[in-house]
């Protein structure tokens, strides 16, 4: 398992509507992300912000960009397509992917003098 962490400000007035559409996610957006390879996806408000954050875990290492980007596979179905599109022009312009600084798995796995898992 691979995990990746992003951050986007949702534009002015738009947090309801971007919510709105999460809630109610095209049947093809959600097959063609389990296509290209994601296990699980989470996003998360900051409390009384734009901010949101998502995290992404995939079965394996996987290059996301060339996995949901343009040209992609996934972006070759219209619906994927027009979600990205619409989701990057309308809401948010993309996202920023965060570095890790900090996991359990790793430091706590290495200060217990456990195998890393």
């Amino acid at each position: 398992m691979t995990r990746h962490c992003f951050i986007t400000e949702v534009k002015e007035c738009k947090i309801d509507e971007y919510i709105n559409f999460h809630d109610n996610i095209w049947p093809e957006v959600c097959a063609g992300l389990r296509a290209a390879g994601l296990k699980s996806l989470h996003i998360y408000r900051v409390p009384g912000a734009r901010t949101l954050v998502l995290n992404i875990e995939t079965a394996g290492p996987i290059d996301l960009a060339k996995a949901t980007g343009p040209g992609s596979k996934y972006r070759e179905n219209a619906r994927c397509k027009e979600w990205e599109e619409m989701m990057d022009a309308d809401f948010h312009g993309g996202w920023t992917e965060l570095s890790e600084v900090h996991s359990s798995e790793k430091q706590w796995n290495a200060a217990l003098q456990l195998p890393m898992q």
